[in-house]
């Protein structure tokens, strides 16, 4: 599958690259909304930073 609108394609990472970034970025997703998560109910609670 290529997207024509792309200029310098020969500059691309091989697929297997680009799959295996794109599998460690949604591995290490649901830790990081934890996190924002987190922060979020933090802040929300007025007497969380006493």
């Amino acid at each position: 599958m290529r997207d024509e609108s792309l200029e310098d394609t020969d500059d691309l990472p091989a697929p297997e690259i680009i799959a295996r970034e794109i599998v460690e970025d949604l591995t290490a997703a649901p830790a990081e909304f934890e996190a924002v998560a987190a922060a979020l109910e933090q802040a929300a609670t007025p007497d969380a930073a006493n």
